[in-house]
């Protein structure tokens, strides 16, 4: 039975399972050494970043100062980290789409396997078992380490950002905590149908392409039989419901929209708010107010991973789920499903 609304733990367990199972497959040591040197590469951009808002810093200053030799000499510092920077994420870019590739051929070699074995495929009891295969595990396995990705980005982030943002300003850094910490909060109380939601959108979606496939594989049949009137109805039936049910999801998008949106806003303001009165009293340089700004951005938005990813996350706990429940279906139990 499909299961729409997953809890988080129950959730965190299936994910587990199916890196454990990935990790220990023919192919496990080569996924092994490529997340490794993906990991690398993470600590090596977080670590250029850093650089980068130093090297900001005293750029910014030595215009403020009007100071040419020291401008001069930033710049090429400037040019030199950015270069170092593309390379570090074009490549890390690269291992990540292959990692991708590697997991979604394993996974689905094994479930096509099981699918096709002793008759499964003939009795089933799954809605749409062809798009799950397809476009929900390419979704599952993409999706996944991205967010594994982007979860190791944001930690590496906070240990690199916390001490540059504290040396500038403690209060600026608890600002930067608790203001992530409310804003995820708060977007997940107004974004949490869209989990059901987007699982249903699934659904109805892969419904009205069956619908039009079975138009199409029985088009002789259905012009001898003048069945056309209720195909007609069938099919405008169920693209009604597909309409009906992403109304839904567009209205909660909105208000979680207009949360976000804000919230993004703010955080180009707040480090200027705090930082802006040390600089006119003298206290500190021109740049250290650009490099605030950018080590709050960076802590806020490492901090603040479920807002600006809530809508991808959902739609990711919609694919695990109907992913989930067609293997649980296919009776194999060492992907996806947790341990009894």
């Amino acid at each position: 039975m499909d299961t729409q609304e997953i809890p988080l733990k129950t959730s965190a367990a299936r994910f587990i399972a199916s890196v454990r199972a990935f990790a220990r497959s023919e192919v496990g040591g080569k996924a092994k050494l490529i997340f490794a040197a993906l990991i690398l590469l993470l600590c090596a951009a977080n670590a250029l970043n850093v650089a980068n808002s130093y090297v900001g810093r005293n750029f910014m200053s030595a215009i403020a100062e009007r100071h040419m030799s020291g401008f001069v000499h930033q710049a090429f510092l400037y040019v030199g980290v950015f270069a170092a920077s593309t390379i570090v994420a074009v490549i890390a870019r690269f291992g990540e789409e292959r990692l991708g590739i590697l997991w979604r051929e394993n996974l689905t070699r094994r479930i096509v396997r099981r699918y096709l074995a002793d008759g499964t495929y003939h009795h089933l009891d799954v809605a749409n078992p062809d798009q799950r295969i397809s476009e929900d595990v390419r979704a599952f396995t993409v999706t996944s380490l991205s967010f594994a990705l982007m979860a190791f980005n944001s930690a590496f982030t906070i240990v690199a950002f916390s001490e540059v943002l504290w040396t500038i300003s403690p209060l600026l850094f608890a600002v930067a905590v608790l203001y992530a910490a409310g804003g995820s909060i708060f977007t997940i109380l107004l974004g949490r149908p869209l989990i059901r939601l987007n699982y249903d959108q699934l659904d109805k979606e892969a419904s009205f392409r069956s619908a039009l496939i079975h138009v199409r594989d029985n088009a002789e049949t259905i012009r001898l039989t003048q069945e056309e009137g209720a195909q007609t109805a069938k099919l405008l039936d169920r693209l009604d419901d597909l309409v009906a049910n992403f109304r839904k999801i567009t209205s909660i998008n909105r208000n979680v929209g207009f949360f976000t949106t804000g919230y993004n806003w703010m955080i180009q303001i707040i480090p200027a708010l705090i930082i802006a009165p040390a600089f006119i009293d003298g206290k500190i340089e021109f740049g250290v107010i650009t490099q605030s700004a950018m080590a709050f951005s960076a802590l806020v938005a490492a901090f603040s991973l479920i807002v600006t990813q809530f809508q991808s996350l959902s739609s990711f706990a919609a694919v695990l789920a109907r992913l989930s429940s067609l293997v649980g279906a296919l009776g194999e139990q060492s992907d996806l499903q947790v341990p009894a």
